[in-house]
């Protein structure tokens, strides 16, 4: 599986870093890579989209976005993630990255279809046990969430069955 995703910077005093201390002790990886998914799909037609994200990474200006609180993703895993505000700019982007890569991929995940998106920060992957969700869940629920973040770069992500990373980087704006 592949995701289209913006990638947060990781300097040590952003929020990213704050999170992640919080999570670590909930039984969360501070590992993960900070992202936000704008599309997922089974593939990608992978030389087309690198050169897609390289045209629109140039045409997209970094940008900023609040947070504001935890919530639940109730499916079989239960993911706990940080809801991103909506904005009329974050809709415009997600719906341009939809309607631009949507041709090149094979099996998108209609759950970030522009009509049934969430924005959000995922931060459980793996299935947490009951215990670990709770102790989670009781540990961020007492902490706001709330961060404003500026957003830098998109990426291009891989999650196969023997690895999973970063496949590219797209620095957005004219550098």
């Amino acid at each position: 599986m592949y995701s289209i995703a913006s990638l947060f910077e990781t300097d040590v005093n952003g929020p990213w870093q704050q999170l992640a201390g919080i999570c670590n002790a909930s039984g969360f990886s501070s590992e993960a890579v900070p992202h936000f998914s704008w599309q997922t799909a089974e593939n990608y037609r992978l030389p087309e989209v690198r050169e897609k994200l390289t045209q629109l990474a140039l045409e997209f200006t970094p940008f900023q976005i609040t947070t504001s609180g935890l919530g639940v993703f109730a499916n079989d895993h239960r993911i706990l993630f940080i809801i991103i505000v909506k904005t009329r700019l974050l809709l415009e982007m997600h719906e341009r990255l939809w309607r631009e890569l949507t041709p090149y991929a094979e099996g998108c995940k209609q759950h970030y279809s522009p009509q049934n998106w969430i924005p959000h920060i995922s931060l459980n992957l793996e299935k947490l046990s009951d215990d670990q969700f709770n102790c989670s869940f009781t540990e961020l629920s007492q902490h706001p969430l709330q961060f404003d973040i500026t957003v830098k770069r998109l990426g291009l992500l891989y999650m196969l069955s023997e690895a999973s990373g970063i496949d590219s980087i797209y620095r957005l704006g004219r550098q």
